[in-house]
């Protein structure tokens, strides 16, 4: 039996942040907003969101304490200053970090016990309070995901909470949002957009469905990461990358990921690398590593990507999307080796341990503690 499930009502289109105020009202009147900090230094969106909110005479707290990849810690904060205000409806705007953090402060909120303990596996007694995802960067798709990734600060432990009641009630995706994108950032973002597509194509729980959804957020990303790094003004790459994270969101939180995202979390949590530079830098070793088990899969991709591939072996053109791949995450500065940030052959066994989650679970490839460290060795 195949599952597909989406309960978010997704909005998109240049201009479509003017409807926030509007979209919130229909949930509550006490509005928590949640971002991070020193947004509104490098944007207007932030003060643009606050004003379509306030037009509709709702009642808005700001929180703006997200920094970093988003934590435990954050969210117990925020959750008791959502308790405090008696908050009713929670808008994420920004990156996954802050789209998460707000996702768990509504998850738990109501909830008797702690952000840690949930974190550490206790069993969800209830579905939380509606939350609105307004994306500003174009890669995690944690606007139609069911999870919030958290990072526990006492000991790096990076994991998911996850349910279904925690999809967004609303995702609402203005492309004109990600324009003030800096390179890195849009480097990073795309590159775990990309990885996304790539990893819910060939992971073993794709169905048609999800199958769809993923070339197509493959061929988006893939075609237009470049011309969004190299002209952040790019309103129609700046589009196609919105719509490609969104569609990855959606093919993976059905289809599951791969051993990307299974060593990305304790890499990026141990030493501190941004989530979508350590998912672009495994993806064509990992890759690499899948190519035996998921041939046609990736012979599909490097079409997709714009190889031309007519004519030529499936095997021959599977190379290619590695390659493709590979080239495409050096020409937007994603580092090509895990020890420009400091990990050593040393800690590959812990990292690895680490490592072994559903993610790893749905490679294409079988991966064991060994295997992870072969790939965390060829990258290093």
């Amino acid at each position: 039996m195949q599952r597909f499930y989406l309960p978010t009502e997704i909005i998109t289109g240049c201009g479509s942040l003017s409807q926030l105020g509007r979209i919130a009202a229909r949930y509550g009147r006490r509005v928590m907003v949640v971002t991070y900090a020193g947004f509104a230094q490098f944007s207007d969106t932030l003060s643009r969101a606050l004003q379509a909110l306030r037009h509709e005479n709702l009642e808005v707290i700001l929180y703006d304490n997200v920094v970093g990849e988003a934590d435990l810690r954050t969210v117990e904060e925020g959750i008791a200053l959502a308790r405090k205000q008696e908050s009713q409806v929670f808008i994420g705007i920004g990156g996954g970090s802050s789209i998460d953090t707000a996702k768990a402060i509504a998850g738990l909120v109501t909830l008797p016990e702690s952000a840690w303990d949930y974190h550490a596996g206790r069993a969800l007694e209830g579905p939380g309070l509606p939350f609105i995802a307004v994306p500003t960067t174009a890669g995690t798709g944690a606007e139609v995901t069911k999870n919030a990734v958290l990072i526990d600060p006492r000991t790096e432990v990076k994991k998911s909470i996850r349910d279904d009641a925690w999809f967004a009630r609303v995702a609402l995706v203005d492309p004109e949002l990600t324009l003030s994108m800096p390179p890195q950032v849009t480097a990073s973002t795309g590159a775990d957009a990309l990885c996304q597509a790539i990893e819910s194509f060939t992971s073993i729980a794709a169905t048609p469905i999800t199958d769809a959804l993923a070339m197509q957020a493959i061929a988006l990303t893939g075609r237009n990461l470049l011309r969004a790094y190299k002209a952040g003004d790019d309103l129609a790459a700046r589009e196609a990358m919105s719509m490609g994270s969104l569609m990855a969101g959606m093919a993976m939180v059905n289809a599951r990921l791969g051993g990307v995202h299974g060593m990305a979390h304790p890499l990026g949590s141990h030493f501190h690398i941004p989530h979508g530079v350590i998912c672009g830098l495994l993806l064509p070793y990992t890759m690499e590593y899948n190519l035996p088990y998921a041939m046609a899969k990736y012979a599909q991709v490097a079409r997709l990507l714009g190889e031309p591939v007519e004519g030529l072996e499936v095997e021959a053109a599977a190379h290619r999307a590695v390659e493709h791949v590979r080239e495409l995450m050096a020409q937007v500065g994603i580092p090509a080796h895990l020890s420009q940030f400091g990990v050593t052959e040393e800690r590959f066994e812990q990292i690895a341990k680490e490592s072994q989650s559903e993610s790893l679970k749905h490679n294409p490839r079988p991966l064991g503690i060994e295997d992870v460290c072969n790939i965390m060795r060829a990258a290093l």
